[in-house]
């Protein structure tokens, strides 16, 4: 994970706010459509468990292998930057 990706996670796991306010917005939903298309629903809730207890190994692979699209990409850079501003 490159240090952008980590200073996003520590940054929604810091402010459980923005965090909620992200996974409300468009492109929450779409990264959340896209997660549970790429690992399954299952998965993804134990993942998003893990990482709300400090633990976002799982999360991040989820996250990392996504961006290897182009929508993913595009998707994660939009959050990067909304939550650059925040």
């Amino acid at each position: 994970m490159d240090n952008k990706q980590q200073d996003l996670m520590n940054q929604l796991q810091r402010n459980k706010g923005a965090l909620l306010q992200l996974m409300n917005s468009p492109d929450g939903q779409r990264l959340i459509q896209l997660l549970k298309a790429q690992s399954g629903g299952a998965n993804l809730n134990r993942a998003a468990g893990a990482a709300a207890k400090g633990d976002t190994t799982d999360i991040t692979e989820m996250i990392q292998k996504l961006m290897s699209s182009s929508e993913g990409a595009q998707i994660v850079e939009r959050i990067n930057r909304t939550m650059e501003q925040k």
